[in-house]
């Protein structure tokens, strides 16, 4: 950049910047990023400058060694308006080491926290300078000072460094009494919207500046009533002859419309928004042809329609609007050739097809548009050369190969996959440093290649990658105290460890790991209040811990925090009345304790809860219709039942349950085909009603859904490798086999099942020693085996 261009855009930024300090009337926060000092020091100059016509001083505070973190802290949170004048507070960060960087996130972290008190008692202006390394992390790390900031920019860097000169003295511009919460592009819009008596001479593009600003502080009243002023105005616009530009302005508005319905979950409304916009997009493109604007515009006109059809849950149609979007960026791409937003775009819009794919069950298809979608992210890298971004976008990628490689249950290729983007993960962290976006992505790639081992049931390594993801949300938290984020992460990661230790027989150290994660989402209850998602955290940790409980034998235990889960759960309930997640947890909720009081002995009162809960899954099949998730829980929920009423000796009400719940597995592995979860679940649906037909003594119809349930658990050993959940299940399955044969009095038969059964049994109690579920199957199936030798039959 030469001079000349370094002090136009200097000059640029403080004209932007100098309305958002002159005309808050309380505390407003402007963020610039900067690789070198001049354009700092010119910056303050030009502030020292405005100040001192009007005789007031720069408040400036200046980190510049770790020791002075609280001192700093506490002169911010002192600072107070002067008199009726608010001058702004000059806060410059810098780095000078590991030590000085944690102090500079802690400051912003604890600043973070104090949003209420900056808001309240300080409510002067605030300009934080920070090295442009922190772009990427500060959104996401401090997301309540982010969320509110009125200004943002990247300073230039001058080449040569030139001396910082000194602005004329503008007269400042008349105050306006506005909110302090409204951005200059907002007081802007206000302006002109009082003062313009023709409204058709209004700027399009001054509306929609004032809804960016309004959106990015998820202020979606003061978006919507910007929509609502100037959406009648567009509209007549874009009715008058030859007026393209108009009609397309008028589409945008439409899309800011849809874009405020989804935010504040008003889907139908959304829905109609972007239909609107995208018929007017589709007549552009008729009048104009097939610019690259015109493609452009349609194909993101058509990801939105896709984005609100996925959120309403109809995946055919999201699937139908994303893939016209996607021919629409392969056109592009042709005509533009390989830029990178070309590719870029493609990529997204691949993953796109891919997400609703996997959601629909469409798990090979799923895989082939990742795959392609990962070829450009790695066509990308090769072009820009290892930049965060590039790194960032192709582990992202990697994460979503492995997932639908996981779900496949293609488990050593999702371990290659994750293993993969650990790697870059821990690469940007060389690269960047010890950031906390750097720190978070590791422990979140951690966490993936842990959940892949303990399904390969490699148990201690998913226990040593979780320890590790452990470690650094540890880390995060002590680099940026108890915020919200840095609890609730490391709770989730308690949580992990907790669910390795339990599947390893570790019970008192998953107990423990669940202990403390419940006192941190006890703590984030206490701090944020009765949200809905700080409800619904302290309800599954209530789960697990209820779910060790159990597991140690401490049934009243388990009851006592089922019990307690299940309160919030209708608390959730009400308050969200409308919400079908609420719905499911409540439905689970009652799952959970059915299944501590069946264990208790208590059968009417187990059942009483699991027919509460087959209520609430029927209303949900009424309200989603027959998806993949709603078909599931509800055939999970007619097994429960089935159970207790087994139980109870009902065996007809049994049959007819788990019948009814047999077909509903049957309907999805029709629509999801042979993926491991639709063969796991039919097998166990058999299994089921095998027991039943053989309690009622119909041995011959007990045979045959034994034998479909076997062979579909040896297809799974195929498919899945020797993991511990396919070998306990052909155990288990050859086990039921042996059993039905010997009552019919084939011996032969019933002697190689159990001897084929006991050697998987045996297999995994060597494997895994501390497990005692693999102890009892392998004392459970000898003392099959032992009866028949013996001439006994086994109760």
């Amino acid at each position: 950049m030469i001079d000349t261009d370094y002090q136009t855009e200097l000059d640029s930024i403080w004209r932007k910047l100098r309305p958002h300090l002159e005309w808050a009337r309380g505390f407003a926060l402007a963020v610039l990023f900067s690789r070198h000092p001049a354009p700092v020091q010119a910056l303050k100059q030009r502030l020292q400058d405005l100040l001192s016509i009007n005789t007031l001083p720069l408040r400036q505070f200046v980190l510049q060694h770790p020791e002075q973190l609280d001192t700093t802290l506490a002169a911010i949170l002192a600072a107070r308006p002067l008199g009726d004048k608010r001058p702004p507070l000059w806060l410059e960060l810098r780095l000078d080491g590991d030590s000085q960087r944690r102090a500079v996130w802690q400051l912003l972290a604890r600043l973070n926290e104090r949003r209420f008190l900056l808001e309240r008692d300080v409510a002067c202006p605030m300009i934080v300078l920070l090295p442009c390394e922190f772009r990427l992390d500060v959104p996401s790390m401090l997301p309540d000072l982010w969320s509110i900031r009125s200004f943002t920019a990247d300073l230039p860097t001058p080449v040569p460094i030139v001396p910082a000169s000194r602005a004329e003295n503008v007269p400042a511009p008349a105050s306006l009494a506005a909110s302090c919460e409204l951005s200059a592009a907002e007081l802007e819009w206000q302006r002109l919207w009082e003062h313009t008596t023709d409204k058709q001479r209004l700027s399009a593009d001054a509306a929609f500046a004032a809804l960016d600003a309004a959106i990015e502080r998820t202020d979606y009243a003061a978006a919507g009533q910007v929509v609502e002023q100037m959406s009648p105005v567009l509209r007549r616009l874009a009715n008058k002859p030859d007026a393209s530009d108009a009609v397309r302005n008028f589409s945008i508005i439409l899309d800011y419309t849809g874009d405020i319905g989804q935010a504040l979950g008003s889907l139908e409304e959304a829905r109609a928004a972007y239909a609107e916009s995208l018929s007017l997009r589709r007549q552009l493109r008729e009048a104009l042809g097939d610019s690259p604007q015109a493609l452009r515009d349609l194909s993101i006109s058509l990801e939105k329609v896709g984005n609100v059809e996925q959120a309403l849950g109809c995946l055919d149609e999201a699937r139908t609007a994303y893939v016209e979007s996607l021919d629409l960026r392969r056109q592009l791409r042709e005509a533009l050739g390989e830029s990178p937003q070309a590719l870029r775009d493609l990529s997204i819009s691949l993953n796109n097809i891919g997400d609703v794919d996997q959601a629909l069950g469409r798990l090979e298809e799923a895989w082939v548009t990742y795959a392609e979608s990962l070829g450009l992210c790695r066509q990308l890298r090769a072009a820009l050369g290892d930049s965060p971004q590039a790194l960032r976008d192709l582990s992202i990628s990697l994460d979503k190969i492995g997932d639908v490689e996981q779900s496949l249950g293609r488990l050593e290729e999702a371990r290659m996959t994750y293993a993969e983007s650990l790697d870059l993960r821990q690469q940007l962290r060389a690269a960047l440093g010890d950031s906390l976006q750097a720190l978070r992505d590791l422990s979140i790639s951690l966490d993936n290649v842990g959940d892949v081992e303990q399904a390969l049931g490699r148990l201690e390594a998913a226990r040593a990658a979780y320890t590790e993801s452990l470690d650094l949300r540890r880390q995060l938290r002590a680099a940026l105290g108890d915020s919200p984020q840095a609890l609730r992460d490391l709770s989730i990661s308690l949580d992990n460890v907790g669910d390795v230790e339990q599947a390893l027989g570790r019970l008192e150290a998953a107990r423990a790991a669940y202990a403390e994660s419940l006192d941190l989402r006890r703590q984030l209850r206490e701090g944020l209040g009765d949200s809905p998602q700080a409800l619904r955290d302290l309800s599954v940790s209530l789960d697990r811990i209820g779910d060790v409980e159990q597991a140690l034998g401490c049934l009243e235990a388990a009851r006592a925090a089922y019990a307690e889960s299940l309160g919030l759960c209708r608390q959730r309930r009400e308050a969200l009345s409308g919400s079908q997640q609420a719905l499911r947890d409540l439905s689970v909720s009652l799952n959970k304790i059915g299944d501590v009081e069946q264990s208790m002995g208590h059968l009417e009162e187990a059942r009483t809860a699991y027919a509460e809960s087959l209520a609430l899954r029927r209303q949900l099949r009424d309200m989603q219709g027959d998806s993949q998730q709603a078909l599931r829980d509800l055939s999970v929920s007619l097994n429960n039942i089935g159970e207790v009423d087994q139980a109870l000796g009902r065996l007809e009400e049994a049959w007819a349950a788990y019948a009814e719940s047999l077909g509903l597995f049957r309907q999805l592995r029709e629509a999801l085909g042979d993926s491991p979860q639709a063969l796991r679940d039919l097998s166990v649906s058999l299994e089921k009603i095998g027991d039943v037909e053989l309690a009622l003594g119909r041995l011959e119809e007990a045979r045959t859904v034994y034998v479909e349930s076997l062979s579909l658990c040896r297809q799974l050993r195929e498919a899945m490798g020797d993991s511990p959940q396919a070998l306990r299940d052909l155990s288990i399955a050859l086990n039921n086999i042996g059993t039905v044969e010997q009552v019919l009095g084939r011996l032969p038969q019933a002697r190689g099942c159990f001897k084929e059964s006991m050697e998987l049994a045996a297999k995994l109690a060597e494997a895994f020693p501390n497990v005692p579920r693999y102890a009892n199957d392998l004392a459970w199936v000898s003392a099959s085996l032992q009866a028949l030798d013996s001439g006994e039959q086994l109760d």
